[in-house]
Formats: structure tokens, sequence, C-alpha cells
């Protein structure tokens, strides 16, 4: 019996070998091709796109980041409130209940937009920024409708200028703060 398992492992272990040998012979290096010259990656945060920015305007999108970051946050919270909605997680009234103090969050946000001082490079950067304010606004606006007649025109409304506000802010955040995340 012994016998028997000694000469399957000496088949098995010589089985084993020839493949090897086989995927050995037919396992060619690839040539090797010269890699060309590229520049290293930029940092985290930079771009080798861009010139840097100047101290003014170093200065406008530091003062801009920390109205940008709440507003970032509750343009999110509006949007998961209404898929919230629409997926029977959460009833319209409390739609309203979450959706009403943005309206001032927002507005709060463009006054404290046009308290920084702008340098003359940033002032189109300005405008997009509070138009993106002024639609999320709007759109927070449209959202609170819903909480008096159900209707879903109300959401794709404010779908609809919500998805026009991120754009604009992702255009002002690639040229503030290239490299940031982007959530949508």
């Amino acid at each position: 019996m012994t016998s028997v398992k000694q000469i399957g492992v000496v088949v098995l272990a010589g089985g084993l070998a020839v493949i090897a040998g086989v995927a050995a012979l037919r396992d060619k290096p690839a040539p090797q091709v010269p890699v060309p010259a590229v520049a290293p990656a930029a940092p985290m945060g930079e771009s080798h796109d861009r010139a840097p920015l100047g101290a003014d305007d170093e200065r406008y999108a530091h003062g801009l980041w920390k109205i940008h970051s709440t507003v970032r946050t509750e343009a999110v919270r509006m949007s998961f409130t209404g898929l919230a909605y629409k997926t029977g997680e959460i009833r319209k009234e409390a739609v309203r209940e979450r959706i009403a103090p943005l309206v001032k969050v927002f507005e709060s946000a463009a006054h404290d937009v046009r308290a920084i001082e702008t340098p003359a490079s940033m002032e189109t950067t300005r405008a997009i920024y509070l138009d993106a304010l002024a639609l999320y606004r709007d759109a927070a606006t449209e959202m609170v409708k819903v909480a008096a007649d159900g209707s879903d025109e109300h959401l794709i409304k404010a779908q609809e200028m919500s998805s026009s506000a991120s754009t604009r802010l992702l255009e002002v955040s690639e040229k503030l703060w290239p490299g940031e995340y982007k959530p949508n």
C-alpha cells in the first residue's frame, strides 16, 4: 500500500516539475523599453497647471474656505434629506423641519462672503460663489414646498438648482483649492 502512495507522490512531483519546466520555457522576459522622463507628481492639493495664488488671493481663499466648509456640508445635508424623503425614510413634514433652516444658512453664508475683502483678481470667483449660494437658497426654499403639497415637482426643481450650484462650487474649488475632495 505504501508503495502505491510513494509511486503516486513521485508521479505527482514529476508532473509538477514538467509543468514548471514548460512554464519556464514559455515565460520570456519582456523586452526592455526605455521609459520617458516624467515630471514628478504635484504634492497633494497642488497643481502644475496653475500659477500659485498671490498673497491677497491666498487670504481670500483662506477666508472663503471657512465659509465653504459649512456650505458644502449643508448642501450635502439638503441632498440627503431629499433622498430620505423619496425612499420613504422621512415624512414631508421632516423635509420642512430639516430644510427650512438651510435657507438662512445659505443667506448668512452669502453675507459672510460679501464681508470678505475681495481682491480684484477674485471678483469673478466671488460672483460665481454668490450665485451658487443663491441657487442653494432657492433650492432649499423650493424643497420646503414639498411639505405643503407633497409634489415631487418641487424636488425636481430643487435638484436642478442644487446641481447647478454644485457645478459652480466645483469651479471655484478647482481654482482655489485644487485637489480638494469632491463628494459629488
